[in-house]
């Protein structure tokens, strides 16, 4: 053999050595986008996402924040925590407080007397630290045991401390100010511009908003909308687990631009009678989970808006509240269409709605397709299945007066197609069970009703014996057990 030719075994051994080296070069370059999205996948380990405590503590009470009289101070550092930069520039934020409330009873109202947001700005400045300070690696900010008064408090990315998620580990309550004119935007504490984030901890957000819903609450010529108590921004790759959220002003969670987020055990609470105080509110959104929870508020436990894209909504108990509700769609221009929502094994006690479409009547066009709503359980439900697209109709008293005749009047120009509810069994407060009251221009396209199951029963049933459907404009096909039967499609 020539020493100028090599051998098949060495040819072999090089063409592998070229191999394994392009694969170690691709792996480089895209661990870094992959670096955060992999914690937070199916079936990944999770590790990252539930041992928060090997990371570096930054304790709020070291940069300021202070409990109310009597709580707990929190942790006690042996040095600044993180020693790092708190002087990057802080996120915009409207100075809390309009001074005094006028309340002469000596009971605190939640209004900031001193006019600032002293704990908030220190909630910041933790954050800035953690985030994107001196220090680098795997950061965790903590709000200890105690109770913090706080107006509003922006958390912002990106985070450049790690490649993890940033930790946010709330094991107090914080209050919010009830004075509405603290709040220049529609949210209390939001979230903005991460890619990786946990919130996580047994504490509580109170955003005490039974002292504003009556109207009460602002103190200036003009308010702004009442903030949600939650507001997750151009997030991405997030879990939030084990919170409490009580009495939200608005919205308890707010989740807008994002992905790959997931609830995970929460519970979130407000009287049946709070207004627009859903449980957790998604749009121009895509792959959401919300699991796992227990959510009573005055209105939908969980709202699925414009622009959603695969959400998943599983194992939550909703009552008191309006239901699980996709929409309201169509009150706008331009809205994007809502794509792929699934929502199963869900227990639904004493709420006004069980598993709800609805759309305003008008001449905003979209399409909300691919909408699954599989194996719930109905407890004393008011109108357990409902397609409504005449929604606002009714209640504004507009063209559509006559609620027996749904094809007059305003119609929708919103399509809704390949809409499926399975295996629904429980009872139901009134006589009419299925409501199928589709768009007279639009039709509902692929309908499916399978296995549904709903009896009579709650206050106010003892002289009707019998459920009921109604169908308007709708394609409908049934499977296997009908109670009530699918009447036929006016």
């Amino acid at each position: 053999m020539s020493m100028g030719l090599s051998s098949p075994n060495m040819d072999t051994a090089r063409r592998l050595e070229a191999i394994l080296l392009v694969g170690l070069v691709f792996l480089a370059c895209a661990a870094n986008g992959a670096s955060r999205r992999h914690l937070f996948e199916v079936g990944a380990p999770r590790r990252s996402l539930t041992d928060t405590t090997n990371r570096k503590v930054f304790d709020v009470t070291a940069f300021g924040a202070k409990p109310e009289a009597g709580d707990s101070k929190g942790r006690k550092m042996r040095e600044l925590p993180g020693g790092g930069d708190i002087d990057a520039p802080l996120p915009q934020l409207p100075v809390a407080g309009g001074g005094d409330s006028g309340s002469d009873d000596g009971n605190d109202d939640g209004s900031n007397p001193d006019a600032d947001n002293d704990t908030g700005m220190a909630f910041i400045k933790t954050w800035v630290a953690a985030c994107r300070g001196e220090y680098k690696g795997p950061a965790k900010v903590l709000i200890p045991k105690g109770t913090f008064l706080a107006g509003p408090v922006v958390f912002q990315g990106p985070c450049t401390s790690s490649k993890e998620p940033i930790v946010l580990e709330i094991q107090g309550e914080v209050k919010a100010t009830t004075d509405l004119s603290d709040y220049s935007s529609p949210e209390w504490i939001s979230f903005e511009n991460i890619d990786g984030l946990i919130v996580t901890g047994d504490g509580v957000i109170n955003g005490q908003g039974e002292k504003t819903w009556n109207g009460a609450g602002c103190h200036s010529d003009d308010c702004p909308h009442s903030p949600s108590n939650i507001k997750f921004q151009k997030v991405k790759n997030a879990l939030i687990e084990g919170i409490t959220s009580l009495n939200s002003k608005y919205f308890h969670y707010h989740i807008t631009d994002s992905s790959n987020v997931t609830m995970d055990n929460v519970h979130i609470t407000a009287p049946g009678d709070s207004p627009n105080t859903d449980g957790c509110h998604i749009s121009n959104s895509d792959n959401v989970k919300v699991i796992n929870s227990i959510i009573g508020t005055g209105d939908d436990c969980v709202s699925v808006g414009q622009g959603a894209r695969q959400v998943t909504i599983n194992n939550v108990t909703c009552g008191p509240g309006h239901g699980i509700s996709v929409g309201s769609l169509g009150k706008y221009k331009d809205e994007q269409p809502v794509v792929g929502v699934t929502v199963t094994n869900c227990t639904l006690s004493n709420t006004t709605n069980g598993a709800r479409i609805k759309t305003w009547a008008g001449p905003n066009r979209g399409e909300a397709r691919g909408i699954i709503f599989d194996n719930l359980v109905l407890d004393h439900v008011k109108a357990p299945i409902v397609i409504d697209q005449h929604y606002g109709e009714k209640k504004s008293g507009g063209d559509n007066k006559n609620a027996k005749d749904p094809n007059s009047g305003k119609q929708s120009l919103y399509k809704l197609s390949d809409i499926h509810f399975r295996n629904i069994k429980g009872t139901s407060s009134h006589n009419v069970a299925v409501s199928l009251s589709c768009s007279a221009t639009n039709p509902c396209d692929g309908v499916e009703l399978n296995n549904i199951d709903i009896a009579l029963g709650g206050a106010g049933t003892a002289k009707k014996t019998d459920v009921a459907s109604e169908c308007y404009n709708a394609k409908v096909t049934t499977k296997g057990t009908m109670n009530p039967a699918a009447p036929a499609c006016q």
